[in-house]
């Protein structure tokens, strides 16, 4: 009995200091995190915000794993948005109904962002002591010290998930996602390889950087062929691909994978992919395609003065 009063408990007060007020309306919660996300895509951080906090609101007294994730959905609007302080609010909520490690780590990584090293590092602990087998919480850790010039601290939480106990194709890719980040290519090959054959599809992209790294083209163009045509490739990776070829000059290249990313269903990070496709097209001489997409991309992005600048130094081409 007293289990359920304090679980009640913690329900509302998640609820008051994160969700507000509304009744169960499951089609209403769906509809305002679509919403939601598609302002977040747009970079309409505000309004996203909003209709995520509408989307809770349909949920009084009812916590699970779909508030939870809106909540994620809201905290990471909320940083996007330059609202650091309610963003910490969230993850803070998050933290005390559920001692979440995503969200030790996401807080962590704000922290760090904010210049507060101490608590940044102390969340990265508090999130592996809560997730010692999430191979994303280490990787996160990794990329968020690594971003913040720490390279080496995060190289020791590579290592430290290289120890995670486990031979199943899920831990071959993650391990040889891990030795590729550790720049041991061979290994990480021989993890992806055997992953792949148990058709984990995402192994196909890490191999395509692994060979690269390794110095076979040829392989690495094959395997990042396959992943484009497996259907589990993300914009993210695709704009990576294409910065990558960016970097080497091949501009043609990297509009592969930009357009290929803003093809796709889900496109979060669409605004990048149409700059970047901007800027290849241009590059590669192609005026008339990089005034077409500079068109839709003032359409959709109306407040870019960079890319009002630019518009003007394309019409005269």
């Amino acid at each position: 009995m007293k289990k359920r009063i304090i679980s009640v408990m913690l329900a509302t007060v998640f609820a008051l200091s994160v969700i507000g007020c509304g009744t169960k309306d499951t089609k209403e919660q769906d509809a305002y995190r679509q919403y939601g996300i598609t302002c977040m895509e747009s970079g309409k951080y505000e309004d996203a915000v909003k209709a995520f906090q509408n989307a809770l609101g349909e949920s009084i007294g009812h916590i699970g794993e779909k508030e939870l994730d809106i909540c994620f959905y809201k905290a990471k609007a909320q940083a996007l948005d330059g609202k650091t302080k309610d963003a910490l609010a969230t993850y803070n909520a998050i933290i005390k109904y559920n001692k979440d490690a995503r969200a030790y780590y996401l807080r962590g990584d704000l922290y760090m962002d904010m210049g507060e090293e101490k608590k940044g590092k102390a969340d990265f602990e508090s999130a592996v002591q809560h997730g010692k087998k999430n191979y994303e919480i280490y990787i996160g850790i990794y990329e968020s010290l690594s971003r913040h010039e720490k390279k080496d601290e995060g190289q020791k939480y590579l290592s430290a998930a290289m120890e995670i106990k486990g031979d199943k194709p899920e831990d071959e890719l993650y391990k040889g996602r891990i030795s590729y980040l550790l720049g041991e290519n061979k290994d990480a090959i021989s993890y992806l390889e055997k992953a792949k054959e148990h058709k984990q599809m995402l192994a196909s992209y890490y191999l395509g950087l692994a060979y690269d790294a390794n110095g076979d083209s040829d392989k690495a163009k094959k395997c990042i062929a396959e992943y484009i045509k497996s259907g589990v490739a993300t914009s993210y990776d695709l704009y990576e691909l294409g910065m990558q070829e960016m970097q080497d000059g091949n501009y043609k290249n990297a509009l592969t994978y930009f357009n290929s990313g803003l093809e796709l269903e889900k496109v979060p990070n669409k605004q990048n992919l149409m700059k970047s496709a901007i800027a290849a097209y241009e590059y590669s001489g192609d005026f008339d395609s990089a005034k077409k997409m500079m068109k839709e991309y003032l359409k959709a992005y109306p407040d870019d003065e960079e890319a009002k600048h630019e518009n003007t130094f394309l019409e005269t081409r």
